[in-house]
């Protein structure tokens, strides 16, 4: 493989850019954490809540995935982090961005970032669906130059990305106790160390869980646990967060509502764990008041919604105020997966990558990933683009239509 120059050409011209509803089989990706869902609220076959999370989560897994192409034929794939109708960021894609992108030229992905996100941005379209779906072409087209140069996407942001990346196991998705114990010694197996929990809302019956589990999975050293903008009351979110540093959690993720700026910037101030989070911002404005206040301890973008650019410039934002930065990988396939671990291992972190073990692999028949996890984490595939391969034949019959 070529050794990338250090200032790799980035100007392109897109000759295609398409987006597909993708439906993923396999397992119940919750495997056992909404057995008890409130039977009321559910209404679609599709979609389904758990109390006493808020958040609407599908039944099956689907995803968006997008094929650019280059004036050389070169091809790319990208993925927004949207498990929750990704038919709408193909819309977007197929009806809005490829209309303003295919047939232009840019100097580099920064310059399509940017109109795409000027061309709507009085209209007030500042996050949401649309970034997702810019977030998307921006890893596809970072895929497609970095075969064009062959070289791995992180080495178009590093001259010498992390080769090895340490990770933890995002949540036990197991039905009972028993089975979370043994599927943490089966991860612990593989070499890991890191585990973060989800937390289900009863704080007292969550604590004591991590209790035991600690005590049970004494191989395992490093746990986080994930609140799931759970502890809402202000005096909830500090008796957990001093709970937690007592168990010596790493950090407590995702604690209040995501609007509630002043209360985690008060709950930062207060003795425990960690405040991590960041998976609900798309752009480096979304961050700054955040980083200013400051309202957390630990910033984790996900670059599928992020993208490759404004990821960078919300780590650079990050870094100027000495926060750390671990990127969140969220429900999402190979594609984004494989975009996270790149963003990792160009802005190494002290902190552990997240990995969705339950979202890899599910469509090998068409989606091969190079990635490979071994006993210190993982190994970053010597190979151009995101180390991704698509057959494009197979990936026919998992197109939702």
């Amino acid at each position: 493989m070529r050794t990338p120059s250090p200032a790799v050409d980035m100007r392109f011209t897109l000759t295609q850019c398409r987006a597909v509803h993708v439906h993923a089989p396999g397992p119940d990706y919750w495997r056992g954490f909404l057995e008890h869902d409130a039977v009321g609220r559910q209404r679609s076959p599709r979609f389904q809540f758990s109390s006493p999370w808020r958040t609407v989560y599908a039944r099956e897994v689907e995803s968006a995935l997008v094929r650019v192409q280059l004036e050389d034929g070169t091809v790319g794939w990208g993925e927004a982090t949207c498990p929750i109708a990704p038919e709408v960021v193909c819309s977007l894609v197929n009806r809005f961005v490829a209309e303003l992108v295919v047939q232009r030229s840019f100097d580099d992905v920064d310059a399509l970032v940017d109109a795409l996100y000027d061309s709507q941005r009085c209209r007030g379209y500042l996050a949401g669906h649309l970034q997702d779906a810019v977030a998307a072409v921006d890893i596809a087209v970072h895929d497609a130059l970095a075969r064009r140069a062959g070289c791995p996407v992180s080495a178009l942001f590093s001259a010498d990305p992390v080769a090895v990346l340490p990770c933890y196991l995002s949540g036990a998705r197991a039905a009972t106790r028993a089975e979370r114990i043994d599927l943490l010694h089966a991860w612990a197996a593989q070499g890991s160390r890191a585990v973060k929990l989800f937390m289900r809302g009863d704080h007292a019956a969550d604590l004591d869980e991590i209790a035991a589990l600690q005590q049970a999975v004494p191989e395992l050293d490093w746990w986080a646990a994930d609140a799931l903008w759970t502890c809402e009351a202000a005096d909830v979110a500090r008796d957990v967060k001093a709970a937690l540093g007592t168990l010596g959690a790493r950090w407590l993720e995702c604690p209040m509502l995501p609007e509630d700026l002043d209360g985690h910037g008060a709950l930062c101030r207060a003795p425990g764990a960690p405040i991590a989070l960041g998976e609900h911002f798309r752009t480096p404005l979304q961050v700054e008041p955040w980083l200013a206040a400051p309202a957390l301890d630990i910033l984790q973008p996900d670059i599928g919604r992020t993208g490759f650019v404004f990821g960078r410039r919300i780590h650079a934002a990050a870094a100027h105020r000495g926060v750390p930065v671990t990127p969140h990988m969220g429900g999402a396939l190979d594609v984004m997966q494989a975009a996270t671990l790149h963003f990792a291992a160009a802005f190494p972190s002290a902190l552990p990558c997240e990995f969705q073990g339950g979202l890899a692999q599910r469509m090998p028949a068409a989606v091969r990933t190079e990635w490979r996890l071994g006993a210190a984490g993982f190994v970053r595939p010597d190979v151009p683009g995101l180390g991704i391969a698509v057959d494009e034949d197979a990936l026919q019959a998992f197109i939702v239509h």
